[in-house]
């Protein structure tokens, strides 16, 4: 089997996901990667197995983006900013896997098991979230700060960027400075 064939299917994948949605049948997505659909079922067996693949490869990139090394010295707030920003650069950067992720995130054929594999690589970049909203946020309001807030306001400020992108900067520190100030509620 051929890694470009698959990375080829992966990338057809996550651009017909992130237009129509889990949806997008298997025969456009052979077709957009230039392959028949019975070569699409021998890399990925079932259209599940080829969503959930992808839905891990996404976050997997994402999660390496956000681990890169924080400097020790930095405040709480600094390093919860670069986080932010990774975060941020990530989403602009790769604005068709976000959106796929978008909807494979809602999905109902990502298993349990595939969400709980994506679970354990952020455990250490959510550690050190939690670390720098101890003592600034509410302790019982830090899960829901991480699980919605946090991604969803970087959603809305990656979208502003999009819209405005010479505010790119303007922007990213605004949305920080809501998602600072509101974790502070």
């Amino acid at each position: 089997m051929s890694e470009a064939k698959r990375e080829a299917l992966l990338v057809a994948a996550s651009e017909l996901i992130a237009q129509l949605g889990t949806g997008a049948s298997t025969a456009k997505i052979a077709k957009a990667a230039g392959v028949s659909e019975g070569t699409l079922f021998t890399y990925f067996p079932s259209k599940d197995d080829l969503l959930n693949e992808l839905f891990v490869e996404i976050e997997e990139g994402l999660a390496e983006s956000i681990l890169a090394p924080y400097p020790v010295n930095a405040s709480a707030r600094d390093r919860l900013f670069m986080v932010w920003s990774r975060l941020i650069d990530w989403g602009l950067k790769h604005s068709t896997e976000r959106k796929a992720l978008r909807q494979l995130k809602v999905s109902d054929r990502v298993t349990a098991e595939s969400r709980k594999r994506c679970h354990t690589m952020f455990q250490e970049s959510r550690a050190m979230v939690e670390r720098c909203l101890a003592g600034h946020s509410a302790p019982e309001r830090v899960a829901f700060y991480i699980d919605t807030i946090l991604f969803d306001l970087a959603d809305i400020t990656m979208n502003a960027i999009a819209a405005k992108p010479k505010e790119r900067e303007a922007t990213r520190q605004a949305g920080f400075d809501l998602f600072w100030k509101g974790s502070a509620a």
